[in-house]
């Protein structure tokens, strides 16, 4: 009734009507809103856009003081034109000083600052704990031109109590020097460190670190990582590029591992969840044999694996002192340099006694480079003839050894017999080694492939490119 009572009106009654309706009702100033509906509405924004927004009206002007995002970076405060380190930290100090320091959710400092403001980023992070952030984030990078001057990061402060809100903490270009009996960090679930230098101790940290998930070391300095206390919440780790001599964790609960370092010893004690892993070893000798007997043997229930290493072509031995089977594996990605004396095929051969010890393995990608001009010629191997009963899809690219990488196809084609599909690819492929040359063997396959006909008998399972592909697999 009432809509159509207005609907009968003239436009210059209903629009007075409407008036008379917006007037009647209470106004509610913004800055009289609860505090939590307020922090509400500004999370929704940037923090440059609350500032913004704060000019609008007198009652709107501390609006931006309750932002609970405090990003600090070139690209925040000055549109990513750099005004010089002073600007900056002035810039940070000002923003601070008028901040309500109601509860922050995020608290970030992306710029390339040294120990030289070490008592503007101390006062920073005070404010972030003070604030009760959940996300803590301090990026220094690039690195100042004197090691010496790099941050020293106030673990102090963490301590106790003070670090309870943290739940996230993501350091770049540090000192981390941990401290006798430090007792903080009771709630922080993952812990990033980038390029930090860490001093001996940190052990002794993370058992404090009693509901930690996410654990990522990358590019950092430091000489061994040994925890023999568990780390039973820890779920993901990813060690890469620290120049390690050795490594042991416990983590019961670990699913992810991703690491790249140098041949070490490695213990990941009672992992048994642990199910996909990303591995790189970093040498520049045969590695086929350390990464399966040392690194995945360790983890016995894994079910997908990327694996980047070398192998030299006048290897033959693999696994000869304890082969075991990996019998939960069914995703094999392989990333290969292949290198040594050209003409000699038992290095990469080896890989069919590798699939031998993979009993329930469905995907079997192999992608190879190469330093040498390998050609054809090789060793036979022997194998046991064990049947790969579950092996369904094999993708083959970068035929650095012609001869031996067929023969290695031609033993899966006879003994896989759930293959669905298999891939010849000549093209070498783009992968984490860096090189992306275009090196073909197109004719050199076609000629051995049609001389051979044992290839002819799978035209439903077998493809072969006989152009360069742009395919990555």
């Amino acid at each position: 009734m009432g809509k159509r009572w207005v609907t009968e009106m003239s436009p210059e009654e209903a629009c007075t009507f409407k008036l008379r309706r917006l007037n009647g009702r209470p106004k509610t100033p913004l800055h009289d809103l609860p505090e939590d509906v307020i922090q509400n509405i500004i999370s929704r924004l940037t923090l440059k856009e609350a500032t913004r927004i704060s000019t609008l009206s007198s009652e709107w002007k501390q609006i931006w003081r309750y932002h609970p995002d405090l990003i600090f970076s070139l690209v925040k405060l000055f549109d990513g034109k750099d005004k010089g380190d002073q600007e900056f930290v002035n810039c940070v100090n000002y923003i601070l000083k008028h901040h309500y320091c109601t509860a922050v959710h995020n608290f970030k400092v992306n710029y390339g600052l040294s120990e030289e403001h070490g008592d503007d980023l101390d006062g920073w992070l005070s404010y972030a704990l003070l604030s009760k952030a959940r996300n803590v984030v301090l990026d220094l990078r690039p690195a100042p031109k004197c090691p010496n001057d790099v941050y020293n990061f106030p673990l102090h402060l963490f301590d106790d109590q003070n670090s309870s809100s943290v739940q996230s903490l993501r350091l770049a270009l540090v000192c981390l020097r941990p401290i006798p009996n430090f007792g903080g960090f009771a709630n922080l679930r993952s812990l990033k460190l980038h390029r930090v230098y860490v001093s001996k101790g940190l052990h002794r940290m993370l058992s404090h670190c009693t509901v930690l998930e996410c654990l990522s070391l990358t590019d950092c300095f430091i000489t061994s990582f040994t925890m023999s206390e568990p780390l039973d919440h820890l779920q993901y780790v990813c060690i890469q590029n620290c120049s390690l001599q050795s490594m042991e964790l416990h983590a019961p609960n670990l699913t992810v591992f991703e690491y790249s370092e140098q041949e070490i010893p490695v213990v990941l004690d009672k992992s048994h969840k642990l199910t996909k892993a990303n591995i790189e070893v970093l040498s520049d000798s045969d590695d086929l044999d350390y990464a399966f007997s040392h690194l995945v043997s360790a983890m016995p229930n894994v079910e997908e694996i990327s694996l980047r290493l070398h192998i030299e072509t006048e290897a033959r031995w693999f696994m000869t002192n304890n082969p075991c089977d990996f019998v939960c594996l069914r995703h094999l990605h392989m990333e290969v340099l292949v290198d040594g004396n050209p003409g000699c095929s038992s290095g990469i051969l080896r890989l069919a006694s590798l699939l031998e010890l993979t009993p329930v393995l469905e995907v079997f990608n192999l992608h190879v480079l190469f330093n040498s001009n390998l050609r054809c010629g090789g060793y036979p191997r022997k194998t046991s003839g064990r049947k790969l009963s579950h092996l369904e899809r094999v993708y083959m690219s970068g035929f650095a050894d012609v001869r031996g990488q067929l023969e290695l196809a031609r033993y899966i084609l006879e003994h896989a017999t759930a293959l669905e599909r298999m891939v010849i690819d000549p093209g070498v492929k783009k992968t984490h080694f860096g090189s992306c040359r275009a090196v073909w063997v197109r004719q050199q396959l076609e000629d051995l492939l049609a001389g051979n006909m044992f290839f002819g008998q799978f035209p439903e399972v077998l493809t072969v490119f006989r152009t360069p592909s742009s395919m990555h697999r």
